[in-house]
């Protein structure tokens, strides 16, 4: 499915489906104004998950976060080397409340994983967490 139309500025925008995710509604995001190949991807559960897939030789920066929970808990995203499995923090542990919700977004970026390491979330236990992040391979 692709979507093209003007924004409010009357610049060109094309939304395509494409990236990947648990969820099956990633996109990409071609615009006059704004970066090509802006993707995003969901995690959810209980318990830690992949958000974005390693890959290789190339950082995921993160632009835009967006953390929902159900029930209490606490996040954080990581880097990980898939050959060693050792992760880095790019985030603090964001405690969210019951029915709680984060969200943050930067144009030029919030944080990235090192090249060719995937992007996980770090759930505590008990966590019922939703996690939806924009990025761009870099």
């Amino acid at each position: 499915m692709a979507l093209f139309g003007l924004d409010a500025a009357g610049n060109s925008a094309y939304v395509q489906a494409d990236g990947q995710g648990t969820q099956a509604t990633p996109y990409v995001m071609q615009h006059d104004l704004l970066t090509t190949q802006m993707k995003s991807a969901f995690a959810s559960g209980t318990a830690s998950a992949d958000v974005v897939a390693a890959v290789t030789s190339k950082k995921v920066r993160v632009m835009s976060l967006i953390i929902t929970a159900t029930a209490a808990c606490t996040l954080q995203l990581q880097s990980t080397n898939l050959s060693t499995t050792t992760a880095t923090n790019l985030t603090p542990a964001f405690r969210l409340p019951a029915d709680g919700n984060l969200t943050i977004s930067n144009e030029l970026g919030l944080f990235e994983t090192l090249a060719g390491e995937k992007l996980n979330a770090v759930v505590s236990a008990g966590g019922d967490y939703t996690v939806m992040v924009t990025y761009r391979e870099v």
